[in-house]
């Protein structure tokens, strides 16, 4: 647990601007049932630096994960890093709706959930992030991140739509969900791709049975597979929970995303 008490004393130390969280309103979406709450973080120095262009971090369960997002960014590029990033936290009230691409039909988890996450995807897509290009100063540098379901997401959208964001992080992905589509569907597609230019970062805490078992399988097919042009980093915490796994991976996938970002000249 130290790593965890070490992530968020940083958090609570940086002594983050209140000025610069910003709120925006967002009319009936066309596209998913219920349109999610969204919160947005800009940069220490958007407001001063005003010809600067900034990458877009979009924070699943943003009420519960911005916070520790944008604090860790904002320490990381005092210390050069990372990259300045506007974060945009997504909440939604209801997580397996809207972040499960497939409804689960399997007994073993909540049957008959799920099944809006391409809508979810719309949404991002043709909604939120022209709103975040109209409203803010963005280099059209986009990274998703999400945990558990948020974090099947993040893999759904990584094979499925691999132009809409061009980093990934997604941490304890449930990629057991269902009958496996997601984990199959990307293993087909690093198996195919020819071209892969994006960064992705996957965590794993100490979950056992099947779901490790499922991760691992999509770790090593990607390893086996990868793409010259794809950037991965994979973090096993052994002595971790699923409930810390992104606050204990977030260092490193963020260390790799700037990695990424200086070779794209970000």
């Amino acid at each position: 647990m130290r790593i965890i008490f070490l992530l968020l004393s940083v958090f609570f130390s940086i002594g983050i601007n209140a000025s610069n969280f910003v709120s925006i309103t967002i009319s009936q979406s066309t596209l998913v049932e219920e349109t999610p709450k969204i919160t947005v973080a800009l940069p220490a120095s958007y407001k001063t630096n005003i010809t600067k262009t900034y990458p877009v971090l979009f924070v699943l369960d943003g009420v519960a994960n911005g916070d520790l997002v944008n604090g860790m960014i904002h320490r990381l590029h005092l210390s050069n890093g990372s990259n300045e990033h506007i974060i945009v936290g997504v909440t939604s009230s209801n997580r397996l709706r809207d972040f499960a691409p497939t409804v689960n039909n399997d007994p073993r988890g909540p049957v008959g959930e799920g099944g809006g996450g391409e809508k979810f995807l719309d949404f991002l897509e043709s909604e939120l992030i022209p709103l975040i290009n109209k409203k803010f100063r963005t280099n059209n540098y986009n990274v998703i991140a999400g945990h558990s379901v948020a974090g099947l997401l993040v893999i759904h959208s990584f094979q499925s739509r691999p132009n809409l964001f061009q980093g990934h992080l997604a941490f304890s992905p449930a990629v057991w969900w269902g009958e496996r589509e997601t984990l199959q569907a990307t293993k087909e597609y690093v198996a195919t791709a020819k071209h892969i230019q994006n960064y992705l970062y996957m965590d794993i805490g100490n979950e056992g049975g099947e779901m490790r078992q499922v991760y691992d399988s999509l770790v090593q097919t990607i390893l086996r597979n990868r793409n010259i042009d794809l950037h991965v980093k994979f973090d096993e915490f052994e002595h971790e929970t699923h409930d810390f796994t992104m606050a204990a991976g977030l260092y490193n996938a963020l260390k790799g995303l700037f990695q990424h970002q200086q070779k794209l000249g970000v």
